[in-house]
């Protein structure tokens, strides 16, 4: 009996209910060690009905470095049918958890392939449970496997139980059910139930230091003897509980004899199956026998045919215990046991002593093999790694050290692949090689949004010196040269440091002549002209060059793209937009580059759609493209993408959701940047000036600008700070103020005729004027504003003159510009700028008409509607969308269901019309 967890027992039955009826559900059951997370699994899959088909498997420390180990475990059942599938998807599974001979990279990842068997299972056989515990212990390849699995599978009767300690590694996957500490009356209620006869004084103690951990109140009694326990004999000065578990089986492990410890040692090094135990115990001279205290102390038990400790953190106690001999020896032993398995034989040989470094180099360069074969880079890299380690100075260590930090930089581990490339660029051979490394270094670095290199200059500095070195852009030494400028250029401009980047650019342009640098680079450099004021900026943008960008298999030109995308809408080429949009993705077809193409465009189509006042569609942009950021290690667009959210809620003026956004946004980066905090700032400032708080928007504003001026920027993240600013400053009747700086604004926005910029500044004059001229510059904001192309801001110019001419007592005139402001501010779902035009037409003497919401019809879908209308409207069949989403054919039609029903079509032929 489960003590205490009756409404976690009832949320996962749910889950199962939910399967039942073809929903998908994914549940994380999080807490601290021995919070009892194994325990409601267990109870919960003991409960399933016979009909529930179950998957199940457990992380195991000794093989978090195993590609694929845990899905290995997940799928056993299914090995022979997996091994003999008709279908790619199947055979691609079954060579990567080898069980059948790996075949060549298939085209469909397995992740990919994991989502159609999960959906082939359950339509098969009905509800299918897919529970595993210590998730944290997963190899990453299992894990993300299974996380993309749950995301994808919607409308099919397949049920997630996923129990973890670092219920952060799995945040935005399905809902997570926390594990609390027992109560007191809880844990009394366990002990009673686990030892009749304890006495109750006894029982207090034990409850009050065990703090309600599960785990330790089933296993302190343990450690006591018969008479502690009835509080016939003092208790320990200190019970068996320290800060770490492990600690608590230290008594157990010493009441082994030297066999026994040694036979618990093997189990706990790696999982055996009951055939790899009996030949690992032959090969250490044991038998079963020598196994059998271990299980009646506790330490280790059987469960489907599997030696294994009873609790993962066991692993770590025993192997603390060991001494270094032992610690060798078993895993000798283990090395020989899994000759034939390269990723296994690997893993133990490493630890032992006195092996030839050749021989356990060839071991880990064939794991590593095996792993890249299985689509595993986190593994193959750190197998890579430790062979380099091990590998004298020279070509063959520097090789081996390339193949891990390329597959790091592939499975996205921002860390590990800093560290590999800092170690490329201190030892590269000659300078073209070092700055092709340090490239890779910096964008690494831009990606993660980590704190720019120290160095950074010294980058520079290579990067210059090789391209002075050779004449030609074009030539080898010259182009690594000219990358490794440009990927600093890019670094100081994401991470805000404009200033910065704008020196590197104008030493750049010093050397070589635009003409003769490659357009990608020239187009990111046009984008750095916008962001600080360069007169004639956005020349080359608005120009014929997208169609010139090339990729031949090499570097990932989106990254490029995506900030001309946005400065591209910046100057109010909306059409240019979603042609560079498309180019991203066409040309991610060459460099492998899906997922940051697709977040890419994301972002630019959502700028768009903002622009267009379809603020429904922007909103489903940004969901799918936050989407996309979560799926991997490199958190830097996450970020901003969350802000831009959140900038949107704040103009919207939903409170609640723009700051939940903003701390999203702050969790997922350790330091902000200054580009971050700038954005932070201008949404904290617009969402304050939608709700009126006219004092602390223009302090927020403050802080924008002073970080614009302190890092060399103006249109840092191409919002309206200054217009916003200004009109902050007008209601609290400090206008006067920016006086100087609404001049500055007016020369840049007519020297670069710069369309909204000009409407924006035409609107700030207006709010000046005096009565006679009031009407003439409004009206002359309001045309720039319809040739800017902006809803949002053409409503809020209509809105301030209706304020201005109700303050001058022209209130029939103020109604018309009010009614016309509020239809806008209804139809985009700004709720505030709604309300407050509202009060403004009531002071004017209007009655309340209602108003029809005109919303696209699309705002009623869910992101992934959205994500499968957008495909089906764009010709894809079913299960050709299913592929590109990577969701199951299944979850296709369901939510393809609920877009007819919404949306009021009978046939996927009318989709179209509502993407046009």
């Amino acid at each position: 009996m489960l003590i205490g967890r009756d409404e976690e027992l009832a949320v996962l039955a749910t889950t199962v209910a939910h399967a039942r009826a073809g929903r998908s559900r994914t549940t994380v059951v999080a807490g601290a060690p021995g919070s009892g997370k194994s325990a409601l699994l267990e109870a919960s899959v003991r409960s399933l009905a016979p009909e529930v088909t179950l998957l199940r498997a457990a992380g195991h420390v000794a093989e978090s470095d195993l590609p694929y180990a845990g899905l290995h475990q997940l799928l056993a059942p299914f090995a022979a049918e997996l091994a003999g599938h008709a279908e790619p998807r199947g055979r691609a599974l079954a060579g990567a958890v080898a069980f059948a001979p790996a075949e060549p990279v298939e085209r469909l990842p397995v992740a990919s392939a994991l989502v159609w068997f999960l959906s082939e299972l359950a339509a098969a056989r009905g509800p299918v449970v897919v529970a595993v515990d210590d998730v944290q212990w997963l190899d990453s390849s299992t894990r993300q496997a299974l996380v993309f699995a749950a995301r994808r599978l919607d409308a099919d009767p397949v049920t997630f139980w996923l129990g973890t300690r670092e219920p952060d590694g799995l945040r935005g996957v399905g809902t997570t059910l926390m594990l609390e500490p027992l109560s007191h009356q809880e844990s009394l209620a366990m002990l009673r139930a686990r030892h009749a006869g304890m006495s109750a004084v006894v029982a207090e103690r034990i409850a009050a230091e065990t703090g309600g951990l599960p785990l330790a109140l089933a296993e302190v009694p343990l450690d006591l003897r018969p008479a502690q326990r009835r509080g016939r004999e003092p208790l320990p000065v200190r019970l068996p509980v320290g800060p770490s578990l492990e600690t608590l089986y230290a008594p157990r492990i010493k009441a082994l004899t030297d066999a026994g410890r040694f036979a618990v040692l093997l189990v706990a090094l790696d999982d055996l199956d009951t055939a790899a135990t009996t030949r690992a115990l032959a090969a250490a001279g044991l038998s079963r026998d020598d196994l059998d205290l271990g299980e009646r102390l506790g330490l280790v038990a059987v469960r489907d045919e599997r030696w294994a400790p009873v609790h993962p953190s066991l692993g770590a106690a025993v192997q603390a215990s060991a001494t270094v001999r032992e610690l060798e020896d078993a895993h000798r032993i283990l090395a020989e046991c899994f000759r034939d398995d390269p990723v296994r034989h690997a893993s133990h040989l490493r630890h032992v002593a006195h092996v030839p470094d050749s021989l356990v180099v060839a071991a880990l360069v064939a794991a590593a093999e095996q792993a890249a074969r299985q689509e595993a880079p986190a593994e193959a890299a750190l197998a890579w790694e430790s062979a380099a380690a091990r590998t004298p100075t020279g070509p063959e260590r520097s090789q081996l050290t390339a193949r891990a930090a390329q597959a790091y930089m592939q499975a996205r581990a921002a860390g590990p692949a800093m560290r590999v490339l800092s170690e490329l660029v201190d030892g590269a051979p000659d300078d073209p090689t070092r700055a092709r490394w340090a490239t890779l270094l910096v964008m690494a670095t831009l990606w993660s949004q980590e704190d720019p290199p120290v160095d950074l200059d010294a980058y520079a500095h290579l990067g210059f010196t090789l391209v002075r070195r050779a004449p030609d852009p074009g030539e080898g030494t010259a182009a690594a040269g000219l990358d490794l400028v440009m990927a600093v250029v890019s670094l100081a401009m994401a991470w805000g440091d404009v200033g910065r980047a704008r020196g590197y650019a104008d030493r750049l342009r010093a050397a070589v002549t635009d003409e003769r640098v490659p357009t990608l680079h020239r187009a990111l450099l046009d984008v750095l002209d916008l962001m600080t004021g360069v007169e004639g900026a956005g020349g080359f943008l608005r120009g014929d060059w997208l169609e010139t960008v090339v990729a031949d298999g090499g570097s990932d030109p989106t990254l490029a793209l995506g900030f001309a995308g946005l400065a591209v809408s910046h100057l109010g080429d909306l059409d240019g937009c979603v042609d560079v949009a498309r180019r991203c993705e066409e040309l991610a077809r060459v460099t492998g580059g899906e997922s940051a193409a697709r977040l890419s465009s994301n972002a630019i189509t959502m700028i768009v759609w903002e622009r267009r006042s379809e603020w429904s569609r922007a909103v489903l942009e940004l969901s799918a493209a936050e989407g996309a950021a979560r799926d991997h290690d490199f958190t830097g667009p996450y970020a901003h993408i969350l802000l831009r959210h959140a900038y949107l809620k704040a103009c919207q003026g939903h409170r609640d959701e723009c700051l939940a956004l903003l701390a999203r946004g702050a969790e997922v980066v350790e330091r902000q940047s200054p580009a971050l905090a700038h954005s932070e700032a201008c949404v904290r400032g617009m969402l304050l000036l939608s709700t009126s708080d006219f004092a602390a928007a223009a302090d927020a504003l403050d802080e924008a600008t002073a970080l614009e001026r302190a890092t060399g920027g103006e249109n840092l993240a191409y919002v309206a700070r200054f217009p916003n600013q200004f009109e902050a400053y007008w209601h609290c009747g400090r206008e006067d103020e920016l006086l100087p700086d609404l001049a500055a604004y007016e020369a840049r926005a007519l020297r670069d005729q710069h369309g909204l910029s000009l409407a924006w500044a035409a609107r700030c004059r207006a709010l000046l004027a005096g009565p006679d001229d009031v009407d003439a510059l409004f009206a002359r904001a309001v045309r720039l504003h319809d040739g800017a192309t902006h809803g949002f801001e053409r409503a809020r110019t209509q809105f301030c003159w209706g304020l201005r001419l109700r303050r001058m007592r022209r209130k029939a005139d103020a109604r018309r510009h009010l009614d016309a402001a509020l239809g806008e501010f209804v139809r985009l779902g700004a709720d505030a700028w709604t309300a407050r035009t509202r009060s403004e037409l009531a002071a004017c003497g209007a009655r309340r008409a209602p108003l029809t919401d005109t919303a696209s019809p699309l705002a009623e879908l869910t992101p992934r509607e959205f994500e499968v209308a957008r495909e089906v409207a764009a010709g894809l069949s079913n299960a050709d969308a299913a592929e590109r989403l990577v969701i199951s054919q299944r979850t296709v039609e369901y939510h393809l269901a609920n877009v007819f029903r919404k949306l009021a079509i009978r046939e996927r032929a009318a989709l179209p019309a509502f993407f046009a």
